[in-house]
């Protein structure tokens, strides 16, 4: 086989620099797709951004740092695609609104894998200083989101939770088919995340339609206005 040499050690100038961060983001995605998390190690990034180890690690400590700069790229992407569309779209009702912010997420299956990981390993394992500043800076980025969304504040906070527990419930409960094999008849369905709801019926039955559904309802019945007792 023959090797790629390595690049020279560091980056020079903030665009190399910026360059070269985007290249070991985009080599630990690609090699994530075909390698489990746990058997993923910074050696394979190295190799695959064609970059010595020690270079490697000017960028990120550990493993977990950098998938923790995936989740914020990816998280970032979708921001701005939702508030574009809801700056576009001017939605008035609770159930336009999810439309808008589920059509930003048609393409977004990598950052519900992301958010899984995230919230299983990533959370529990990056460093406490790391895990704030990520925290602080994603709350600044939805305050811009949340001031687009024809809601009330409490009301708008709400009803994102509600579609980022929706989401990574739906694609956690597409990567572990194996939870149900003891309990239903029903055929499993194959690994593969979120990609299978642009099916028509996957094989656990859920498809892009019933998440739909799901998200208009939180969406429309959060927002509802309480009857008189």
């Amino acid at each position: 086989m023959t090797s790629h040499p390595s690049r020279p050690l560091r980056a020079r100038s903030l665009a190399e620099k910026r360059q070269r961060r985007a290249d070991i983001l985009r080599a630990a995605e690609d090699l994530w797709a075909a390698t489990s998390y746990a058997d993923l190690s910074m050696n394979q990034v190295a190799g695959a951004a064609r970059l010595a180890k020690g270079t490697l690690y000017l960028y990120f400590d550990t493993k977990e740092e950098l998938f923790l700069a995936l989740v914020d790229a990816h998280l970032d992407a979708w921001i701005d695609r939702a508030a574009a569309l809801l700056e576009e779209r001017r939605p008035r009702t609770p159930a336009q609104v999810a439309d808008v912010l589920l059509e930003a997420g048609q393409e977004a299956t990598a950052l519900r894998r992301l958010l899984v990981l995230f919230g299983t390993v990533l959370e529990r394992r990056v460093r406490p200083q790391l895990l704030q500043e990520f925290r602080q800076r994603l709350g600044r980025r939805l305050e811009g989101l949340l001031a687009l969304m024809p809601l009330e504040r409490e009301l708008a906070q709400r009803a994102l939770s509600h579609l980022y527990a929706l989401s990574v419930g739906w694609q956690h409960l597409s990567e572990q088919p194996d939870i149900w094999e003891a309990s239903s008849a029903v055929p499993l369905p194959a690994a593969g995340g979120l990609d299978a709801l642009d099916r028509p019926q996957d094989r656990l039955g859920l498809n892009a339609e019933e998440y739909r559904l799901a998200v208009r309802a939180v969406f429309e019945r959060l927002t509802r206005v309480p009857q008189p007792v």
